[in-house]
């Protein structure tokens, strides 16, 4: 769901509860809105949702050690993956797992 989204059910819920003098954990009933989910948007009003996917780590491999991986298999086609990754470390083209070539 959007921030904005969250945010406005967080405004709505004040809204009508500062009008009506209906209590929070009724209004939630009747929209259907778990407290716990309620509590958890409160704390967030006003941020952009984080998400679950991928962020840049250190150890993701740049562009040029990509290209140097493949261009290193180009020139030994018939070596194993396990084996190049050996061979690109005594040539001293990078040093990178086995699971990673």
């Amino acid at each position: 769901m959007p921030h904005d989204t969250r945010d406005q059910i967080v405004d709505y819920t004040k809204y009508w509860r500062e009008r009506t003098e209906i209590g929070i954990g009724q209004l939630l009933r009747w929209i259907e809105l778990p407290t716990s989910k309620y509590h958890n948007w409160k704390r967030r009003y006003g941020k952009v949702n984080a998400h679950n996917g991928k962020v840049p780590r250190e150890w993701w491999l740049e562009d040029w050690e990509k290209q140097a991986i493949v261009d290193f298999h180009d020139k030994n086609p018939l070596e194993g993956y396990r084996r190049l990754t050996f061979m690109m470390l005594d040539d001293d083209v990078v040093a990178v797992a086995p699971s990673t070539v």
